[in-house]
């Protein structure tokens, strides 16, 4: 059976002290603490504090193993349940009455020992009764202390101040509590399970995340259903991934071999799994602008170039967050995004207008320049910057 291993860290006192001990007279030969002296105060008190740092230090492993089991995996730990009893109360007269849902109540296990419940839903006591049976109420407190309090028939006691109850009695013992699972059995638990999971691609996200992990693959796009030999879409069972190294460029024919030999050792029976390369498109890009004064032309043509070269790269269109490795498929240029670049660029003032119309087009090359958002074309489009125009005035 797998078993969690803890980290060995030391963390009795006596230990620490023992240690400290043993390090001072590596240094000084035949020194020992002399009770009721300094240094031996000194020594005590530092292996204390160290011992409570260790205490804490060894804790943090388990409290990550456990947001690692509960968040990560989806296996978390059983929590602790609360006892459950179902009650009976009765009202001074028949008028009719509401127990509202949250009602504390107490029950007595000993003579000094009570533990406090409270109703989980409104009850109604509804006009010419008197009484409502089977009133649900749980401990505050989960845990199995809080089972088997009381007995069938036994009192409970009102605590929220509702004048109309006169008596209340339960049904049968509390029951249900239970305490929450400890760290080491647990951990113990999780080991175990996470030897039967297997690493799988399930959803098509999970290709591309297998797919990064190889060595030179730096980004991933996956199409689900996409056939490649026919170019249909909707097919069942069936990926299409496509792949770029840092640099945005395709794919070579190794890695590509290496992407597809791993998802078809990973991927599930009779589950087809393709590859293909991104389509690049070229854009094209003529823009006049104002320049801010104080700002050099040929700098600041330079430093829109750069701009309009570094939005469409391959090596980062579609990233996510900012992150580069993250690829969404991305198939439209935004006219007005590219606006919005240029006019963003330290020492431009605005985009110069003729005729009423912004001095600026984009196209997919060789295609003739407009003011309009250029769809891309292939199942995984990136675009390239090709021509670039830039006139500063």
């Amino acid at each position: 059976m797998a078993e969690y291993i803890d980290l060995p860290i030391e963390t009795d006192p006596q230990d620490v002290l023992n240690d400290f001990i043993t390090y001072i007279q590596s240094l000084v030969p035949g020194w020992t603490p002399g009770a009721g002296n300094l240094d031996a105060w000194l020594a005590n008190a530092i292996a204390l504090a160290a011992a409570e740092t260790r205490d804490v230090a060894s804790a943090v492993p388990k409290s990550i193993f456990r947001y690692f089991g509960a968040t990560l995996v989806n296996y978390p730990p059983i929590d602790a349940v609360s006892a459950a009893v179902l009650t009976d109360w009765t009202a001074i007269d028949a008028a009719g009455y509401t127990i509202p849902a949250g009602t504390q109540v107490s029950i007595a296990k000993t003579g000094d020992e009570t533990f406090a419940f409270q109703t989980t839903e409104d009850a109604v006591i509804a006009p010419g009764d008197t009484t409502v049976t089977g009133v649900q109420a749980i401990a505050l407190i989960p845990g199995a202390d809080s089972s088997g309090v009381g007995a069938p028939g036994g009192t409970v006691d009102l605590v929220d101040p509702l004048a109309f109850v006169t008596a209340i009695t339960q049904q049968a013992a509390t029951a249900g509590g239970a305490d929450a699972e400890d760290d080491d059995t647990y951990l113990n638990r999780l080991a175990s399970y996470l030897q039967t999971i297997a690493p799988r691609p399930i959803l098509p996200n999970d290709f591309a995340v297998f797919a990064k992990a190889i060595p030179g693959v730096a980004r991933v796009v996956v199409i689900d259903g996409y056939n490649t030999a026919d170019d249909t879409f909707d097919n069942p069972r069936m990926v299409t991934i496509v792949g770029i190294d840092s640099s945005g460029a395709a794919l070579d024919g190794t890695h590509k071999s290496e992407v597809q030999a791993d998802a078809e050792a990973r991927r599930e029976v009779n589950f087809i799994v393709n590859m293909d390369d991104p389509t690049f498109n070229n854009i094209d890009v003529t823009v006049q602008v104002k320049a801010l004064d104080g700002f050099d032309p040929v700098a600041l043509q330079a430093a829109i170039e750069q701009a309009i070269t570094d939005y469409l790269s391959p090596a980062t269109w579609g990233s996510v967050d900012g992150d580069p490795t993250q690829w969404t498929n991305q198939p439209v240029v935004r006219y007005l995004e590219i606006a919005a670049l240029v006019n963003a660029v330290p020492g431009v003032d605005y985009i110069t207008t003729t005729g009423g119309n912004y001095d600026l087009e984009i196209a997919i090359h060789p295609a003739a320049l407009g003011r309009v958002d250029l769809n891309l074309t292939g199942i995984a489009p990136l675009p390239v910057a090709d021509v670039l125009s830039v006139t500063v005035t």
